[in-house]
């Protein structure tokens, strides 16, 4: 079942790859201010195609298990036997009702017959009194299928079927959410990249109106002038490039993004949120509750479930290793006239026995099953083992994306420093050009690299809830 969902899921992204470019260019001419993280995951959880497609995958989980819970529901049952020919003319109608128990394959019934004509002596028993026979009764399996057979099988299975869909649905959303997180993030840090190297070409623009003034007036050799104008260039294509970088990242952004109609939400690129709210801090304290996250991670879930649905298949192998053993009992009545011997109560018990010699393909189904419950304890302490590996990598990086930050700091301070007082020796007449022109391109590199580690300190820390698979919750 989880296989055939996968299948769909498939064929769903196949669907969403097909958006023609004449819809994305309609809704492209339309923009709004950037959403929150918050907003971004609550209309991707909610809008989005993707999701909706998984969340599809869940009604079709909890279909299967009704299926299944089906094979217990009661039936009725009416069959008719009439001699059209010959010297007997004897007919049977008999009516039963069957209601299946789940506890020792057991079913209740009540049956009810009626037979009219005249019966051979070798089919006695389909006679009745004229009002007919009444019967209440039930049947059981005493050994093979007594604690389990196909369809408690199948019910189980179907119930873990569904736990597991809602596992691995809540794998795919979060590995989704920290798509477009990610992708948010990095829109973040190119337009906040974009506003500080602004700020300063709008300063240095400034300058470069003071020392046109003073060529002019024969105060400064226009080289000079020539060489700051070429370094404003260079800072320029700087500011150009992260430009291109930005919108790239926002139209990416626009196929997160979504309206409560499912369409895609363009981003006002130029005009990055001051607050984007962010969910996800990590201290000390929460540091505890990711890492004890990772014990139930949905990745361990499923394949626990999975575990579990084989021990399911290996308990119906060794059930079919049994006897066949079944009882019946039942008590009938009969009311109305005819023959005496057809008047009073009567009790009756049954048992039926079976065996097969051998049974090669029982033995063989349970060795196999055997052997896929080793092999599925080896995946999941594989699959144990690198999920905490992942954390711990993700956890030296963060803790290494700090440090960054606070010296990534220091350099901005020093570098901002260093080109003011550089701007202070040039007017002096104590520096010239070339130093002047190298500080303000440190200054400004120090300023972006600041801004990107800042931004990859963010992205620690949500490499760190998704590997604790705690960026959205499927149950939420």
């Amino acid at each position: 079942m989880v296989a055939r969902s996968f299948i769909s899921l498939l064929l769903a992204l196949a669907l969403l790859g097909s958006v023609s470019s004449a819809k994305v260019l309609a809704q492209s001419q339309t923009t709004q201010p950037a959403p929150s993280i918050e907003g971004l995951i609550e209309s991707m959880v909610n809008y989005h195609p993707y999701v909706l497609a998984i969340n599809e995958g869940n009604y079709q989980a909890a279909a299967e298990l009704e299926i299944a819970r089906s094979s217990f529901d009661p039936f009725i049952e009416q069959k008719t036997k009439s001699r059209v020919s010959g010297y007997y003319d004897g007919t049977n109608l008999t009516q039963r009702f069957t209601n299946p128990i789940e506890d020792y394959n057991a079913s209740v019934f009540g049956e009810y017959r009626i037979a009219g004509g005249d019966f051979p002596s070798y089919e006695g028993y389909y006679d009745t009194l004229s009002g007919g026979e009444a019967s209440v009764g039930i049947a059981m399996s005493l050994l093979q299928n007594r604690e389990i057979d196909k369809r408690r099988t199948a019910l189980r299975n179907a119930g873990l079927a569904s736990s597991q869909w809602q596992a691995l649905a809540s794998s795919l959303i979060n590995d989704f959410v920290y798509k477009g997180v990610s992708e948010y993030i990095a829109w973040y840090e190119s337009a906040l990249q974009i506003d500080a190297v602004t700020e300063l070409l709008n300063t240095a623009s400034e300058r470069e109106k003071a020392l046109v003034t003073r060529v002019e007036k024969g105060d400064l050799a226009s080289i000079v002038l020539t060489e700051f104008k070429a370094n404003l260039l260079q800072q320029r294509l700087t500011l150009a490039e992260l430009k291109q970088k930005r919108d790239m990242h926002a139209q990416m952004l626009s196929y997160y993004w979504r309206s409560p109609s499912g369409d895609m939400q363009a981003v006002k690129s130029d005009k990055p949120p001051k607050d984007i709210n962010w969910p996800y801090w990590v201290g000390n304290g929460q540091l505890v509750t990711l890492r004890n996250a990772l014990r139930e991670h949905p990745e361990l879930d499923v394949m626990k479930l999975e575990q579990q649905v084989v021990e399911n298949k290996v308990a119906l192998a060794d059930n079919a290793l049994l006897p066949k053993l079944d009882l019946t009992a039942s008590i009938a009545r009969d009311v109305g006239a005819g023959s005496q011997t057809l008047e009073g109560t009567e009790t009756k018990v049954g048992l039926s026995f079976s065996y097969p010699l051998g049974n090669r393909k029982a033995k063989a189904e349970r060795a196999q099953l055997q052997s896929k419950q080793r092999e599925l304890a080896h995946k999941l302490t594989s699959t144990e083992q690198a999920i905490a590996q992942r954390f711990e990598q993700a956890l030296v990086y963060w803790g290494q994306a700090k440090d960054i930050v606070s010296l990534q700091s220091e350099n901005a301070a020093l570098a901002k420093t260093l080109s003011k007082v550089e701007k202070t020796r040039f007017d002096a007449g104590d520096s010239d050009m070339f130093v002047l022109n190298t500080r303000a391109q440190n200054e400004i590199k120090a300023k972006v690299k600041e801004i990107k580690a800042r931004v990859d300190l963010l992205k620690a820390e949500l490499m760190l809830y998704k590997e604790a698979a705690m960026l959205y919750s499927f149950n939420k």
